[in-house]
């Protein structure tokens, strides 16, 4: 049976600039726009839902053409989007980025005041109806007081909590929560700052998530991009590089992880072969101008993984 999944995040639209040749600040520079959906919860949520997962999103979009975009969209994925709010006071959030010609980020602006809106009422509201969904992934674009309520509240039916931290000032909203997280998905800014240290070197990612673990975080999965990634838990204690890839678009590679790591962990494979998912997804996400790779799939990503079914 597919593992059921809802997540609760940002959910909005990326416009992704791809420069013509060498990106130069502080003046014009020839580009091609492309505009797909974007939003780290609604990202991992696609992935999730490529994967043939039953997924759900909670989320807030304005009542706008950009709102129905994205709720027609994540509909016809077969998510569950009863849970999506519509604004009447906000737009639906963008995210605007550069991509250099090497497929890398330069810049990015967000316009996400519409998250703000998102209130514990409404979600106290919704934990009946969510406690059917055994796994539970949050990102921190949401007020502090709606992830308290969602960590502290978790249903005894709900196994499974992951986190993603988003950046570094949002996973300040975790402090004091760590305890509540079975899995942790940082990068090394993130993983550093929540661990009260700088990373200057490798070894300092194992400091970090040594320490996070102590608060109390199950699992932490450290995204070091082009450098592979540190996971410690229990069992594994490592670092794991990268799969080879043909760079088109990082954006969404982040995400694109974490789906393949929480589909792993939701289908009953180990801690280091959901890891490997994970990265395997990464690769297929920046081979892609999508922000989530369309031809994504369970076999598919079994496959580039090295994983049989």
């Amino acid at each position: 049976m597919a593992a059921s999944i809802v997540c609760f995040g940002a959910a909005h639209i990326d416009h992704k600039a791809h420069a013509v040749g060498a990106v130069t600040m502080g003046t014009s520079n020839p580009v091609t726009v492309v505009r797909s959906l974007g939003g780290v919860a609604r990202n991992v949520c696609e992935g999730l839902s490529r994967l043939g997962c039953r997924t759900a999103l909670v989320s807030r979009v304005g009542r706008d053409s950009e709102g129905d975009l994205v709720v027609e969209e994540m509909r016809q994925l077969g998510t569950d989007v009863s849970f999506i709010d519509r604004s009447t006071a906000q737009h639906t959030a963008s995210y605007t980025a550069l991509i250099d010609g090497r497929g890398e980020l330069a810049v990015a602006m967000a316009d996400m005041a519409i998250y703000d809106e998102i209130a514990p009422e409404r979600i106290e509201a919704l934990l009946p109806a969510l406690a059917s969904y055994p796994v539970w992934f949050l990102d921190t674009n949401m007020p502090a007081s709606v992830v308290r309520l969602l960590l502290e509240r978790r249903p005894p039916s709900v196994s499974l909590v992951a986190v993603d931290s988003v950046s570094v000032p949002k996973a300040e909203k975790l402090r004091g929560l760590l305890g509540h997280i079975d899995i942790l998905l940082t990068n090394r800014d993130e993983a550093g700052s929540l661990g009260g240290m700088e990373i200057r070197a490798p070894l300092d990612v194992c400091e970090a998530a040594y320490r996070l673990r102590a608060e109390g975080v199950g699992t932490i999965a450290v995204n070091m991009g082009a450098d592979g990634s540190f996971l410690a838990s229990d069992r594994v204690y490592d670092f794991f590089a990268p799969l080879p890839a043909d760079v088109r678009d990082v954006t969404g590679a982040g995400d694109a992880l974490v789906a393949g790591l929480l589909y792993g962990q939701a289908g009953g494979r180990s801690i280091g072969e959901a890891m490997r998912l994970g990265l395997a997804s990464a690769a297929m996400a920046i081979e892609s101008s999508e922000t989530v790779n369309p031809d994504l799939t369970s076999e598919r990503l079994l496959a580039r993984a090295g994983l049989n079914r």
